[in-house]
This record gives structure tokens, C-alpha cells and sequence, in this order.
């Protein structure tokens, strides 16, 4: 049965097994001791006794293997100081010997370079400043400890070296498993677990062990930040989740309060214009009746933003369907003005070709360039001056309405499209009968109808809104 956070893969042993690697070293290595042993017996002179200092440095880097490149600087200086003694010294040096101990000298670097784990120099490189340690195979106490392992737990190389591996562990069971598996021979990768550090706090991280016949290498990764990002991308989703709900609320609210105060004001203004139209059967004077045509503008703009406020919500639940045609948009443009005489309070520059068409929803797309028209209109000052362009290459096609406004501040740009949003809502003059809604239909309209809509803007200058649409052929592909 596999287990959790490793990756188990044949150790450091050669293919033909462990047994034969045993033979091969240990059984190498006895029978070259055995004859330099014999024939340091049979001449005992003095001179092959001598040698025999070489077996210590030998044994050496059998039993720190797993410092190669140390011990095999160390020992050729030594088994090259040795020699150099001996000779300088008068020993007449045997070549039988030299011979043996050469063979000896080339068995221990062999072992060590053919036999260790592969790439565990590459390792012991590359982990130097990264948070590594050792472990005794038997006892599976820390024999040493990178500082950057230390420093990760709080702890100091010395403190750390000696002691038992199940000291930093929290869950024993993780610390059976990843020991387990070194102690089978099998390299571990990838093993998420959490330690214990010096206060007692939890360190995450990733292990990874090499195993070897008497230390087990290990790496650690920190997975700290990892745990800060999971959190945080937790806590995102969450917001998100929340956000969404928000919005879902939103939407239900806006459609329910909208048809709820549609509903009554439809009596409301049938019997105003009832009230209106036949005066003298209702006995209704001027000053009665100019009070009830007051009455009646006010509930026609109650009746124009409530049904923009249902028009919101059918837009942004996908209910409104975009069937397109050819329009031209200089007609359009036209309409659009004359609809709301806006060449009696502001100068209209108008730069599109009269055979200009575009392919879109003409009852939408009259929404949006009215909503552009008039926020140049509301949000300027005498004198009003209004630039309708158009603009086009191989692929897109651009209608931009410029003012000489007030101009929004930087920050207000992204909110100008927002629902309910109002860039001057802290100017208590502002007029009354506006919701920000505008801006925020015409938007998703011209998304509607595959297109975007872009603002820039400079106070006391004015602002410019560019509506790009996709080139598309006379049946809207």
C-alpha cells in the first residue's frame, strides 16, 4: 500500500543488489587488509611494519564516505606525507607494498566515488545553504545540521546535533513513516509533514532523505509561505464566495423593489393624465393643475428609474437577449441628439461619415450613446462644447464622445461604472433625480453587443469615453 508524501524509488545500491554491494566492499577491502597484513608479518623488518600506518587513513575514508571530497583531499596529502616520511627517513620503501597500499589507496577512492549515492556531491553542494541535516542509521540521532536547518527551527547547529530526530517531529506517525523508508532503502521525496521548532511552534515542511549505509541525507524545504499563500488564497475564495452572495442579494432586491414600486405608480400616473386631460369635468383650476403636472413630471422620472433599475438587474442575470442588425450610425447619432435637443444648451461637433455603419442592437446602442450624451451634457458647464467621432481600422471600429467638463478624479475612473454610483455624491447641490445608472447600463450594454467601453479623463478638462466594437459582417458574424 503506498503512503502518504513519498515517492518510493531503489536506493544507492548497485543493480546487482545489496549483498553483492556488501561483498564487493567489505569483502574487498578485508582481503587486500589480509594480505598487506601477512606480508608485513612475514618481513618483519621493519620497513612493511611502517606502512601499516596507512590502514587508519584507509579506514577513514571508509567510514566518512559520505564526505567524499574532504576525505580524498585529506587522504592523498596524508598517504603523500607518509611516503615522503618514510623515504627521507632511510626506509628503504618496498615496491610490493607501495604496490599493495596504491591498490588500497585506489579501492577506498573507488568505493567511495562508485559506491555512494549518485549525485550526493551535487547534493551536498547545493543543500550546504539550504536547510539539510544527516541521520545515524541505527540510532537516527542528527549527526550535523546545515545552519540554515538550524535557523529555520530556532535552533543552533550544536543544540541540534546529537539529538534524537523524534525531538523536532510533531506526529510521530509521519516521523515512522519517512525513517521507515530510509531505514528500507528506499529514497524519499516529497514527504509533507510539519516539525517542531525551538518555542514549540509549527514549522511546514517538505523532506526529501537519501539513504546510505551509515548516514541518511535529508533536505527540507520550508513550506512556510506556503501555508501563509493557502491561507490567503482561502480567505480570497471566501471573500469571493461572500462577494457573490452580496451580488446575488443585490440583484434579487433590486428586481423585487423594482417591480414592487412600479406596480403602484402605474395608477399613480394613468390617473394624473386623467386628472389633466378633462380639467373642467373635474373641476381642477390652473393653480390646482399646474400643481398636479408637477406631480406628474416627478412620478414620470419615479417610472423612468425604477424601470432602469429592473433594466440593471435583467442585465446583469443574462436575461436580455442582443439580436443585431446594420445601423447607421450617423441616423443614430442624430436621433439621439434631437431626442434630447441637446444642440440648445451645448455645442455639438459632429465627425462621423454619414454612409458609417455598425452592427449592432439599434434599440441598445441608442441606450448607450444617449447615456454618453447626456452624462457630456450634465457633467459640464457653460459653455458646452461635445466632439462625437468616429474612428476605424482593419478590425475595430471606435465612437468617442469627448466634453469639456469637469472631468473625473483618477481614482473615480474604474467606480464610474459601478451601480449607484455617483462620481459628485458628496456635492450636496448635485441634482436629485439621478441614480448612477447610466453609466453602468450603457456599459454592460456595449458588452452586450461585443464591444468595451473605455474612459479617460483630466479635471477641468474633460473626459473622453471610447466605445470600441468588433468589425463583424451584415449578418452580425
Amino acid at each position: 500500500m503506498a503512503e502518504r508524501g513519498f515517492c518510493p524509488e531503489p536506493a544507492f545500491l548497485p543493480p546487482c543488489g545489496s549483498r553483492l554491494y556488501r561483498i564487493g566492499i567489505n569483502g574487498g577491502f578485508i582481503a587486500i587488509l589480509a594480505i598487506i597484513l601477512i606480508y608485513s608479518i612475514l618481513f618483519a623488518a621493519g620497513i612493511a611494519i611502517s606502512h601499516l600506518y596507512y590502514i587508519p587513513l584507509v579506514a577513514i575514508a571508509v567510514w566518512y564516505s559520505n564526505r567524499s571530497i574532504r576525505t580524498a583531499a585529506a587522504l592523498s596529502i596524508a598517504y603523500a606525507m607518509v611516503t615522503l616520511y618514510l623515504a627521507f627517513g632511510g626506509y628503504i620503501l618496498d615496491p610490493v607494498m607501495i604496490f599493495l597500499f596504491t591498490l588500497l589507496y585506489l579501492w577506498g577512492m573507488t568505493a567511495v566515488t562508485l559506491f555512494q549515492p549518485r549525485g550526493f556531491q551535487d547534493m551536498t553542494r547545493s543543500t550546504r545553504n539550504n536547510p539539510a541535516f544527516t541521520l545515524e542509521r541505527s540510532s537516527l540521532m542528527i549527526t550535523s545540521a546545515t545552519p540554515a536547518f538550524a535557523t529555520l527551527l530556532g535552533y543552533t547547529r550544536e543544540a541540534l546535533e546529537g539529538t534524537d530526530i523524534g525531538r523536532i517531529w510533531t506526529s510521530d506517525r509521519d516521523r515512522q513513516a519517512f525513517c521507515g523508508m530510509l531505514g528500507r532503502g528506499v529514497e524519499v521525496r516529497n514527504f509533507e509533514t510539519v516539525l517542531t521548532g525551538t518555542a514549540g511552534n509549527a514549522v511546514p515542511v517538505l523532506l526529501a532523505g537519501r539513504p546510505d549505509q551509515m548516514e541518511h541525507s535529508c533536505s527540507a524545504l520550508d513550506l512556510s509561505s506556503l501555508a501563509s499563500y493557502r491561507a490567503a488564497r482561502m480567505g480570497e475564495e471566501e471573500a469571493a464566495r461572500k462577494i457573490a452572495v452580496e451580488e446575488t442579494w443585490r440583484q434579487d432586491f433590486v428586481t423585487t423593489a423594482a417591480h414592487e414600486l412600479r406596480t403602484p405608480l402605474q395608477p399613480v400616473l394613468g390617473y394624473l393624465h386623467l386628472l389633466l386631460e378633462d380639467r373642467e369635468r373635474y373641476g381642477i383650476g390652473d393653480d390646482a393643475g399646474r400643481l398636479l403636472k408637477i406631480c406628474l413630471d416627478n412620478v414620470h422620472r419615479e417610472r423612468i428609474i425604477v424601470n432602469r433599475m429592473l433594466e440593471l438587474s435583467l442585465l446583469d442575470s443574462g436575461k436580455v437577449a442582443c439580436a443585431t442588425e446594420q445601423v447607421h450610425l450617423h441616423g443614430l447619432v442624430c436621433e439621439v441628439l434631437a431626442h434630447h435637443d441637446v444642440g440648445s444648451t451645448a455645442e455639438v461637433c459632429l465627425d462621423i461619415p454619414g454612409d458609417t455603419c455598425i452592427s449592432v442592437n439599434r434599440e441598445q446602442f441608442f441606450l448607450v450613446l444617449e447615456s454618453l450624451v447626456l452624462n457630456a451634457v450634465q457633467y459640464n458647464e457653460p459653455p458646452r462644447r461635445i466632439e462625437l467621432r468616429y474612428r476605424e481600422d482593419e478590425d475595430y471600429q471606435a465612437i468617442i464622445v469627448r466634453d469639456n467638463g469637469i472631468g473625473i478624479e483618477p481614482e473615480k475612473l474604474e467606480a464610474i461604472f459601478k451601480p449607484f454610483y455617483l462620481a459628485d455624491e458628496q456635492d450636496l447641490s448635485r441634482d436629485y433625480d439621478r441614480m448612477g445608472l447610466g453609466l453602468p447600463i450603457a456599459e454592460r450594454y456595449v458588452r452586450l453587443n461585443g464591444g468595451t467601453i473605455a474612459v479617460e479623463s483630466r479635471i477641468g478638462e474633460g473626459s473622453t469615453f471610447t466605445v470600441v466594437l468588433q468589425k463583424r459582417g451584415g449578418d452580425g458574424t
